[in-house]
């Protein structure tokens, strides 16, 4: 059953690659979940208080607030925002730490030399371009999961602090183990789903797979901080992230090459990266109205295309940052689909295009 989208299903891998994620980051720290590499930092350095973009995964922050009993601040930014000195006018006191977003992985590296506290960077959304390798940021962060075909998995790094003592307050959690295994099955029976034909297509193995994730997913708020799991260690080391991170770049370009002009004719917006050195995180739509972006996503949904709305944002953000939260739509070309796969999701999406309005 073919479908594009959503979470990710397993991948047979068997070859040990040289170009690992532990041949990149030989230093990091890996964690069950980036939420608890964000948790992790918080409890170690002591910070009363961190600064977050109001444009986030507002789960995330609640999640923050709950677990580490720190002070939330959130200030403006957002994938759209051109300001890249807006951060040195918030007003930081001694205690504070500051959390910067690379939107979608279209943005480029950030100077926080005028910036008086610590420096946290979430590369969620690009974790193999040369900003996130490279970075001056005190520390890094990412959810692995958000862009590897992983159960789970978060990641600290840093090129200027020795994270070596964050290692104690880490646990084997068998809770952690626990929640890897559900969710590697659930992938591996959506890996099962999609190979099979459309005559042999059973709806109960889709819902069944689908609550394994839904399930889980309510499990990573209740850990403790724990060492990622031993079914995504190990697959870690087998998975060769600089071809994976290469298809997605020509899996981005494919797409676009197919789909910019005809986008253009019905005034949808694409998000481009701010330099050729960017690897985006997926083809990111601005339409003209919500109407038309959910016209067009439930277009998509028709065609077996889940796209994702990245974030839905609460009331008392900006009324620019809502905006775009409501306008936006991201359609996954990463590393799990081959060129054929994006040729034909391309070709679909190209087709109803032809006769859909503009709203």
């Amino acid at each position: 059953m073919k479908e594009f989208g959503s979470d990710f299903h397993s991948l047979n891998i068997s070859a040990i690659h040289d170009n690992t994620i532990f041949t990149y980051y030989p230093n990091a720290i890996f964690v069950a979940d980036g939420r608890q590499a964000i948790e992790l930092l918080i409890i170690h350095y002591k910070w009363k208080r961190i600064w977050i973009p109001e444009y986030f995964c507002w789960e995330i922050i609640e999640y923050i607030q709950h677990r580490c009993k720190i002070e939330v601040k959130t200030y403006f930014d957002n994938p759209l925002n051109e300001e890249i000195y807006l951060v040195e006018k918030l007003s930081f006191i001694d205690g504070d730490v500051l959390l910067r977003m690379n939107y979608f992985g279209l943005r480029q590296y950030r100077n926080y030399s005028k910036i008086s506290i610590p420096v946290i960077e979430d590369h969620s959304h690009n974790i193999f371009d040369e900003w996130s390798q490279n970075s001056k940021a005190d520390f890094c962060i990412a959810s692995l999961r958000k862009t590897l075909p992983l159960a789970g998995g978060g990641m600290i790094w840093s090129n200027s602090h020795n994270l070596s003592k964050l290692s104690t307050l880490i646990e084997i959690s068998h809770q952690n183990e626990q929640l890897a295994r559900i969710r590697w099955q659930a992938m591996e029976d959506k890996a099962h789903y999609l190979n099979i034909n459309e005559t042999e297509c059973n709806s109960s193995l889709k819902d069944s797979f689908r609550a394994k994730y839904i399930q889980t997913e309510e499990g990573f708020d209740h850990l403790p901080i724990s060492r990622i799991s031993i079914l995504d260690k190990l697959f870690l080391e087998k998975f060769d992230i600089n071809e994976w991170h290469n298809r997605k770049l020509q899996n981005w370009q494919l797409l676009i090459h197919t789909l910019s002009k005809i986008l253009i004719t019905k005034d949808i917006r694409i998000f481009y990266p701010s330099s050729d050195k960017c690897i985006p995180f997926s083809l990111l739509l601005l339409f003209r109205n919500t109407q038309q972006r959910d016209l067009f996503r439930l277009n998509l949904i028709k065609h077996f295309i889940y796209p994702a709305i990245l974030w839905n944002l609460p009331e008392n953000c900006s009324d620019s940052s809502k905006d775009i939260s409501n306008r936006m739509l991201s359609i996954h070309c990463d590393g799990r689909y081959s060129s054929e796969d994006v040729n034909e999701m391309g070709n679909i999406i190209y087709n109803f295009l032809i006769h859909f309005d503009k709203c």
